[in-house]
């Protein structure tokens, strides 16, 4: 009677495992599918990912990034006195989620020298709406930003997504900014060099990510 339990739990767990394998080549061919169709739908935009809604799911195709590390101690000479603010060091090199996605905006050049202020100047709605949208928008928050324009403005999704993009493209240059003047290296020359060393510093690498929602 035992042989016959370990024969059949066997099967069963060898029969389990090849369905898995099945099902993981099935996914991850499905998966190619999105994420070369994202690759097209995002070409040409600012937009960073695209959902595809099915009737019981919906699937999210993000364009993820990574800040590397390539010459650490230019970070030094980038940041000087609020380097330690900024930098965690460890064995390895890791910055902070604010100088992460300030750094990656600036080395992928995603950064727009125009005001958040400016941004929301350009949008349609009373002086009352626009005080309460600048205290919203921070552009460090995608999904938040878009989903305040679409409350507050009551702009349209695509609207949304286009001005939360702008947003957060000059959140990334207004941290830059305030960072440079906090440590007195904020003339034109000085942000350049900085931007300079900010190229050889680091490396952003965009690696595309597939999630499901139900």
């Amino acid at each position: 009677m035992l042989n016959d339990e370990i024969i059949a739990k066997a099967d069963k767990l060898a029969s389990i495992k090849k369905e898995m394998e099945t099902l993981k080549n099935q996914a991850a061919e499905i998966e190619g599918f999105f994420l070369k169709r994202a690759e097209e739908d995002l070409a040409d935009t600012k937009l960073k990912s695209v959902e595809y809604a099915g009737y019981t799911g919906k699937v999210v195709a993000t364009m993820a990034q990574s800040l590397k590390m390539v010459y650490p101690t230019f970070l030094k000479q980038v940041f000087g006195d609020a380097y330690k603010d900024v930098v965690i060091e460890e064995t390895k090199y890791k910055v902070n989620a604010n100088a992460t996605r300030m750094l990656s905006g600036l080395w992928l050049r995603n950064y727009s020298e125009m005001r958040i202020q400016d941004v929301v100047s350009q949008i349609e709605v009373d002086d009352k709406t626009r005080a309460v949208l600048l205290k919203k928008l921070k552009g460090t928050n995608f999904k938040t930003d878009k989903k305040n324009l679409i409350a507050i403005a009551g702009l349209n999704e695509k609207a949304a997504e286009e001005y939360a993009y702008f947003i957060s493209e000059s959140a990334v240059y207004e941290s830059f900014m305030r960072l440079m003047k906090a440590i007195n290296k904020d003339d034109e020359q000085q942000v350049k060099e900085a931007l300079d060393l900010i190229d050889g510093a680091v490396i952003v690498e965009e690696n595309p990510k597939i999630t499901v929602e139900w």
